[in-house]
């Protein structure tokens, strides 16, 4: 099974060239939603986690991208295989477009090296809409409202979508390669409009490092993503404290500095990110980029009991 998990990882470097336009969204807390990015992190906790997360872009300008999706996974165990399993639902509006996506996720995992190795795959299907009939057309000699180029009222369309990816988590760290959108998958409108789904490739990783103040823990972490011409880099560190609270910075290249915090509570898990602009967009959109995510654990695996039960010391 190995072998074929490594076969996994060929196909995804052997598909490379057709990586082309981005279209992920880059999250601040892609270390809780490694999911979103790579189906074979399915499954990679014994609790059923299910996440949503709200994500604004460049705060200030007029139909700005906000992203709101919600993720779901958990183990499964097979005889003596262990497998994981997902959902992942994603709205998003850019402007005049809006995105729904819905997939499935499954992973098979191999113990390695002390660690666990992930094969994950995802199967959906995106939905993209266009409200033609909101476009701003200036009523001049040079201007025709009537362009054929142009569709008329809302116009929408759907693809089959596949994702695939590598995962491999440790005690103290974790990494992982996912490819998106393998199929670039076209999406047709009408009968002269159309568009495409670009691939992407993206990489991640992480380390928890242990302080000499064992209540303190110190949490890096990267994540790139690429169609082989547009780049996108962000570097996390994170302190965590007492196993609860967190607070850290970000540093997005080309793009935004930021902070973030963060919190455990029981089974819950709650984050907030906020990104200043670094380029030239600040002059407009001050406010920044803004991020929230809950997260919560529900246990299954329910703690052992029989030999274990002490007897009431009143009939000892």
């Amino acid at each position: 099974m190995v072998k074929r998990l490594l076969c996994l990882l060929f196909l995804l470097l052997v598909s490379l060239p057709a990586i082309r336009a981005q279209e992920d969204a880059a999250l601040s807390h892609y270390f809780m939603a490694t999911s979103y990015y790579n189906p074979a992190a399915a499954g990679n906790s014994e609790d059923l986690r299910m996440l949503a997360l709200f994500n604004q872009q460049m705060s200030g300008f007029p139909n700005a991208q906000r992203t709101f999706f919600l993720t779901a996974d958990m183990p499964l165990k097979l005889g003596k295989t262990n497998h994981g399993i997902g959902l992942a639902a994603r709205l998003e509006s850019i402007g005049l477009f809006q995105n729904t996506f819905v997939g499935v996720q499954y992973a098979y995992k191999q113990k390695l090296l002390g660690g666990v190795l992930s094969g994950g795959i995802q199967l959906g299907f995106v939905n993209k809409s266009f409200e033609a009939d909101s476009i701003y057309i200036p009523q001049s000699d040079y201007h025709d409202r009537e362009d054929e180029a142009f569709p008329e009222g809302t116009v929408s369309g759907m693809a089959f979508d596949i994702n695939l990816g590598l995962f491999y988590t440790h005690k103290n760290f974790y990494a992982g390669i996912g490819y998106t959108h393998i199929t670039a998958p076209e999406i047709q409108y009408d009968e002269m409009v159309y568009s495409s789904l670009g691939s992407l490739l993206n990489f991640m990783g992480g380390y928890n490092i242990k302080l000499n103040n064992p209540l303190f823990e110190l949490k890096p972490s990267v994540f790139y993503m690429t169609d082989l011409i547009n780049h996108h880099l962000d570097v996390t560190a994170r302190v965590e404290y007492n196993k609860m609270f967190n607070g850290g910075i970000s540093w997005k290249m080309n793009e935004s500095i930021g902070i973030l915090l963060g919190a455990n509570i029981g089974r819950f898990s709650l984050g907030y990110s906020f990104g200043y602009p670094t380029t030239a967009i600040n002059r407009v959109s001050s406010i920044g980029n803004h991020e929230i995510v809950l997260q919560y654990r529900l246990k299954l695996k329910k703690t052992k009991t029989g030999n274990t039960r002490h007897k009431s010391v009143r009939i000892l």
